[in-house]
């Protein structure tokens, strides 16, 4: 099992650098309004619902993770985590639900940027971070019109071994 927490983590990068830009970073992206711990898409349309707010982007982290055993490798886990970016678009406006996708996209990439830097030395906090394969699935339309998407990505634990 692997130690990183994922909602903490992600919590702290949005309390300490809400950008999560540098000074000379193109890439504007909206401020994320809210995070919430969610369990699989229909707890994410259960925070939604309770929400009912006009916050434009949210930040939805899953509380477990799922993955694979490899019994050929030596890392035998490899945990997948996922988190849901997700905004507001407008009622019956694709371009708007278009806007609010790649902003979406826009936001995982900064994340995933910042994942590289913080992953590089064992006690990193994304230490085994596997940037070859983050997959993303297009999720919506939710609850009040949200729309974005769902990124999974491995820490691989080189901790747990089967032998």
């Amino acid at each position: 099992m692997n130690l990183f927490n994922q909602y903490d983590y992600l919590k702290s990068l949005q309390e300490v650098d809400p950008e999560l830009g540098e000074e000379n970073d193109p890439i504007v992206v909206p401020e994320i309004e809210a995070i919430h711990r969610v369990s699989g898409v229909r707890n994410l349309e259960e925070v939604i619902e309770n929400i009912r707010s006009q916050k434009k982007f949210m930040l939805l982290v899953e509380d477990d993770d799922d993955g694979y055993l490899d019994l050929e490798d030596k890392n035998a886990d490899h945990g997948f985590r996922t988190f849901y970016i997700i905004g507001k678009a407008k009622l019956n406006d694709s371009n708007s639900r278009t806007e609010v996708q790649r902003l979406c996209k826009l936001y995982a990439l900064r994340f995933f940027k910042r994942f590289l830097v913080d992953s590089h030395n064992f006690g990193d906090p994304t230490y085994g971070f596997d940037p070859s394969r983050i997959d993303y699935r297009r999720i919506g339309p939710l609850i009040e019109n949200y729309h974005g998407f769902s990124f999974s990505y491995i820490i691989t634990d080189e901790s747990f071994s089967l032998v």
